[in-house]
C-alpha cells in the first residue's frame, strides 16, 4: 500500500514522475499536483506532503473564497471559451449533427428525436468533439512554428483530456497538450507550446530550462501565473 494519500485538505492528490531535480507542488482545480523525480519513493512524497500541508491549507483557503463554478446548462444563449474569445451556443435541431462556429455563434445541431437527458448528453458530446478537433489543429500548428523558432523536433502531438496538467513531453519526444487549453487567449496557449516544446531540450524545470523559455516567450512568468489563477476555470 502507498504511503502516500489519496487526498490531502479535501483535493486529490495526483503524481506526475518526470526526469526533474526538484519537487513541486501545484493546484488545478480541485486536484493537487506533485511534480517530482523519478526516483523519489512514495514515503518522501508523503513527507513533502506533510511539510507543505500549512501552504495547502492556506491555498484551500484561497479556493473557498473563489465563487463556486457552475456547471453548464447546454442551452442557446451560454457562452463558451475559445482562443480566450466568448461565444454564445446557439442549439438548433437538424439532420447535420454537430457543432460549428459560424456567424459568431457556436452552433449546436442535434436531432429533433433527441431530448431531455439525451438531449444535453449529445450536446455536450458534440461540444467536446469540437473542442478536441480544433484544438489538435490549433496545436499541431502552433507546435511546428515554435519547433522550428526552438530547433526542436517533436516526434509526435495529440491531445488528451489531463486532469491536472496541460501537457507532458516524454523521453520519446511526444508531445500531448490538454484540449481545454485552447479555451486560452492565444498568449496562454503559446506559452504552453513553447514550454512543452523546451522540454525536449532539458527534460527538467532547471534554471537553463526557464532561460530557454524566456528566449522564446518574454512573458512566461505572467502567463504561467494566469494559469495558476484562472487555469481551474478551463477544465
Amino acid at each position: 500500500m502507498s504511503a502516500i494519500p489519496q487526498e490531502v485538505l479535501g483535493l486529490r492528490v495526483e503524481v506526475v514522475r518526470s526526469i526533474r531535480r526538484t519537487a513541486a507542488l501545484h493546484i488545478v482545480g480541485s486536484d493537487l499536483q506533485v511534480r517530482i523525480p523519478e526516483h523519489l519513493g512514495d514515503e518522501r512524497v508523503a513527507a513533502i506532503l506533510k511539510q507543505k500541508r500549512p501552504w495547502i491549507r492556506g491555498k484551500v483557503a484561497e479556493l473557498k473564497r473563489v465563487p463556486p463554478h457552475r456547471p453548464k446548462e447546454l442551452v442557446s444563449g451560454e457562452s463558451f471559451l475559445y482562443l480566450g474569445r466568448h461565444y454564445r451556443l446557439k442549439v438548433q435541431e437538424g439532420h447535420q449533427v454537430g457543432v460549428c462556429l459560424s456567424g459568431g455563434y457556436l452552433r449546436a445541431t442535434i436531432r429533433p428525436s433527441e431530448q431531455g437527458e439525451q438531449r444535453e448528453a449529445r450536446i455536450q458530446q458534440y461540444l467536446q468533439s469540437w473542442y478536441r478537433s480544433r484544438a489538435l489543429e490549433r496545436l499541431q500548428e502552433k507546435s511546428n512554428r515554435y519547433a522550428k523558432q526552438i530547433g526542436v523536433s517533436p516526434a509526435a502531438v495529440s491531445v488528451k483530456n489531463f486532469r491536472s496538467r496541460w501537457g507532458s513531453c516524454d523521453k520519446r519526444g511526444q508531445v500531448v497538450f490538454n484540449w481545454n487549453i485552447i479555451k486560452a487567449p492565444h498568449s496562454i496557449v503559446d506559452y504552453v507550446v513553447i514550454h512543452e516544446l523546451c522540454h525536449l531540450i532539458h527534460p527538467n524545470h532547471s534554471k537553463d530550462f526557464w532561460q530557454v523559455v524566456g528566449r522564446h516567450d518574454g512573458a512566461y512568468l505572467e502567463h504561467r501565473q494566469w494559469l495558476k489563477e484562472r487555469g481551474g476555470r478551463l477544465l
